[in-house]
């Protein structure tokens, strides 16, 4: 199976197969490894020991909806220790 850069997955499923989703998810996290498959491809994921986790919720009347991301570096970013140049 190839490997893949992005990954993309949308069902419609009972609260408790999202539930297990969520559950399956919070191994991986805990795991240290992410692997998502389908038929076209694979893409494994290592976060580190801090995520960034943003989670966000609304309520439009007629639609509701939770948004849950997490986020990591793999290698340590770059950070100057001057200004940038600016032009004036």
């Amino acid at each position: 199976m190839k490997s893949k850069t992005k990954f993309s997955h949308d069902s419609l499923l009972d609260r408790n197969a999202t539930k297990e989703l969520l559950e399956a998810l919070g191994k991986a996290v805990k795991k240290g490894q992410l692997e998502f498959q389908e038929s076209e491809g694979e893409i494994l994921l290592s976060p580190n020991n801090l995520l960034e986790v943003s989670v966000r919720a609304s309520d439009e009347g007629d639609k509701q909806e939770v948004e849950v991301k997490l986020k990591w570096r793999t290698q340590q970013k770059t950070v100057y220790d001057k200004p940038p140049k600016i032009r004036t």
